[in-house]
């Protein structure tokens, strides 16, 4: 009893530590996104040390709250940089140098998270239930319509449009819920080969090189066919909306569906007429400011400042909660940088550079879908890979770039380690494994076997 005491007085303390950090959270990372867009615009080396210290107390604060994961991911990055240190290869310049890349993709999933403020709405929640139900009613399935809305409001709100189609099913559609998002997850494994608002494509347009019209090329005409079919064979088993919507399908359900691609096309604009932005800083700077427009338009015409309050509270909110962000890439950045100087990174770079052109496609593509099965997040696997070997030296980067999203992309369901299927776990109460590996490998599998006749096609093509 004394024992069981003990655990419940040590909880409460944790808990009590973990509540009074928090609350620091919020104003650190308003600093932290403050310095980020001022290190855009300078490399004044006083905002870059705010921007690299505000985002190191935050990591510090985050890891011991994060998943023991990101735990054993901290003791591999300070074991790799405690190794540089004592060997003497540390090279402080170096280090700090290369750090802000990894602090500037939580910068942007800090800000990415916000874009979906607009149609979180109450009245544009209405909307996209009676959007699916207008669709349901011109023949379209349950699982064709959550696949189509996964894969729109993907494009702008990640894995958070899950929750937003699942809070349509719970009402619409509560016998069909799980298996509907499975295939709104299905539909949003398709939207990291065009969106512009997704870092893991961004990250990797960055690397390669490849222009955004470049990558849309080679990467439209397999999203197009691919998300045709996966439709198709969705709309076997149609399903029916259960409960009909209270409101009427108006003109907000054209919003719903064009803010996503406006915002893709405004970030995509503004690249082109500042190109010696950053495009993470283009997508944050653009999103940043569509959002605070649109709130400010909506307070006027409400004659109201809870549009105002409605996106200050989703934003704190967003800042509290980003433990996970901070822990993955902050130490992921330690992790890389550490072994970059220990020379450990030379015997990847070698391996590809053994290989003839015409086999690093698919090479890059399935260390992306292995490793991330095996537990390594995307985004700094593909970091890695890049300090060993140089992505952006490739003859033909639309071609390595695409290898690399689609290699994502053929893994990211089936793994239980993707914010995908983490999301989808948690909203439907299964096991990752049951949620994600079992009842998508079929899907996987058939996407491996097109991404192999794809990218040999594209060899074929570009090389």
């Amino acid at each position: 009893m004394a024992q069981k005491e003990t655990k419940t007085s040590d909880h409460s303390v944790q808990e009590r530590a973990k509540g009074r950090l928090d609350v620091l959270r919020a104003p650190l990372g308003a600093v932290f996104l403050a310095a980020y867009a001022a290190s855009s615009f300078t490399d004044y080396p006083p905002v870059m040390a705010v921007f690299l210290g505000t985002g190191g107390v935050l990591l510090a604060i985050s890891v011991p709250w994060a998943s023991g994961f990101h735990k054993a991911l901290a003791l591999a990055a300070l074991l790799a940089l405690g190794a540089a240190v004592l060997t003497g290869r540390f090279d402080a310049g170096a280090f700090f140098e290369e750090l802000p890349i990894y602090f500037n993709i939580i910068a942007v999933l800090l800000i990415l998270s916000i874009a979906g403020y607009p149609i979180r709405a109450e009245r544009f929640t209405a909307q996209i239930r009676a959007l699916m139900a207008a669709m349901t009613q011109k023949g379209a399935g349950v699982r064709t319509t959550a696949g189509a809305l996964g894969h729109l409001l993907g494009s702008v709100l990640d894995v958070g449009g899950f929750v937003l189609i699942d809070v349509i099913l719970r009402r619409s559609a509560p016998h069909n819920r799980a298996e509907a998002l499975a295939w709104a997850g299905r539909g949003f494994s398709f939207t990291p080969l065009w969106t512009n608002l997704n870092v893991f494509t961004v990250t990797i347009i960055t690397l390669t090189g490849v222009t955004y019209t470049g990558l849309l090329a080679v990467s439209l005409p397999f999203v197009i066919l691919g998300l045709a079919v996966m439709l198709l064979v969705a709309q076997r088993e149609k399903g029916q909306i259960e409960e009909p919507p209270d409101t009427p399908l108006n003109r907000g359900a054209a919003a719903v569906i064009l803010y996503p691609v406006l915002l893709v096309a405004a970030v995509a604009v503004v690249n082109t007429f500042i190109p010696g932005l950053s495009l993470t800083a283009t997508i944050s700077i653009t999103v940043a400011t569509v959002v605070i427009l649109i709130a400010l338009l909506a307070a006027v015409l409400l004659r109201s400042r809870s549009p105002l309050q409605r996106l200050a509270g989703e934003t704190r909110d967003s800042l509290v909660t980003s433990h996970p962000e901070f822990a993955l890439f902050g130490l992921a950045g330690l992790l890389v940088v550490s072994l970059e100087q220990l020379n450990a990174l030379s015997p990847i770079g070698d391996l590809f550079d053994a290989l003839p052109a015409v086999l690093v496609a698919p090479a890059l593509a399935l260390v992306t879908g292995l490793g991330w099965i095996a537990g390594i997040h995307v985004i700094p696997l593909i970091l890695l890979v890049n300090t060993a070997f140089p992505l952006d030296g490739g003859p033909a980067p639309a071609l390595w770039a695409v290898a690399i999203l689609l290699g994502g992309q053929v893994a990211m369901l089936v793994t239980p380690f993707s914010n995908a299927v983490t999301m989808l776990s948690r909203l439907t109460g299964l096991h990752p494994i049951q949620i994600g590996p079992k009842k998508n490998w079929p899907f996987a599998l058939v996407l491996a076997l097109a991404t192999a006749v794809y990218l040999g096609l594209l060899t074929v093509l570009l090389l």
